[in-house]
């Protein structure tokens, strides 16, 4: 109506945009180098299948691990990217095999130790955690998958003197607590930001030279047709936070290092990924 600018920029536009700017709806400029013509992290997979049958059933891989170790010592920082809350993802019964869900949405419900509730991360329902069954009556509860809460705990065990930030809905409720917390990391008062999707993107931290993501496969092999496209993304800026004023690295824990869309990732190879994506939307009649 004003004849305004209208400008949309992104490292990662949705396949959509892109499409609509390549038939000239828009108007497409590249840029093909990075600010200050620092050069792109190293990135390194985790092959956690290998890391489970060489006896380690934690969260976080050696190779991660050993990074993070780096870094502390060089007095850098490290951004952690897990995008699940909560502590436990899915309480199940061993008994009759319920999953404890949500009454409102069916989505399966997630435990909180720091309020010992169960809580739907859609609609916000929220009920006390019991360890008997509703369906059978069993005390047969079984946890399994994990969060940001417990891969939080899960770190400063192994790094007991790391100053560790968790950023995610449930830990910036309060207004301005998500300035504060990004204030307070970019001031060096932490060692280690862990969070969910939030940490990912247009993040500038000087100090931050390592970036790890914990089960880059979650969005990956999700029912979703948008997954391939969610999960480059996600990687693709994640990894940009690493080694924005000098060298970096990034590391990434999946079952399946040779996937094409982990490796593209890896490449930031923005335009191999539309080609391919946009195939494969056209072979399904996306």
């Amino acid at each position: 109506y004003h004849k305004c600018l209208f400008l949309m920029a992104s490292a990662t536009p949705s396949v959509q945009t892109y499409m609509l700017a390549k038939k000239g709806f828009y108007s497409l400029y590249t840029l093909k180098n990075r600010y200050g013509n620092v050069t792109l992290p190293t990135v390194r997979t985790a092959n956690m299948k290998q890391e489970y049958l060489n006896g380690n059933t934690g969260i976080f891989s050696n190779v991660l691990v050993e990074e993070i170790s780096k870094n502390l010592e060089k007095k850098k920082q490290t951004i952690i990217l897990l995008n699940r809350r909560g502590y436990q993802v899915v309480v199940t019964c061993s008994g009759c095999g319920e999953v404890r869900s949500c009454p409102n949405c069916s989505i399966s419900l997630t435990y909180h130790t720091a309020n010992n509730r169960l809580m739907c991360h859609y609609c916000g329902y929220s009920e006390s955690f019991d360890k008997k069954c509703k369906t059978c009556g069993e005390e047969n509860i079984r946890f399994s998958g994990f969060g940001t809460q417990k891969a939080q705990e899960e770190l400063g065990k192994i790094f007991p003197n790391a100053r560790i930030l968790r950023m995610d809905a449930d830990t910036t409720l309060t207004r301005n607590s998500h300035e504060t917390k990004l204030t307070a990391f970019k001031n060096k008062e932490y060692d280690v930001m862990i969070g969910t999707q939030m940490v990912a993107k247009g993040l500038d931290f000087p100090s931050v030279t390592l970036v790890g993501v914990v089960n880059a496969d979650q969005l990956l092999y999700g029912n979703d047709f948008r997954g391939y496209e969610k999960t480059f993304s996600l990687l693709t800026q994640v990894i940009g936070r690493s080694g924005r004023s000098e060298d970096g690295t990034a590391v990434i824990q999946t079952i399946a290092p040779d996937n094409e869309i982990i490796e593209l990732s890896k490449q930031q190879d923005y335009e191999k990924f539309f080609e391919t994506e946009i195939l494969q939307r056209k072979l399904l009649v996306y």
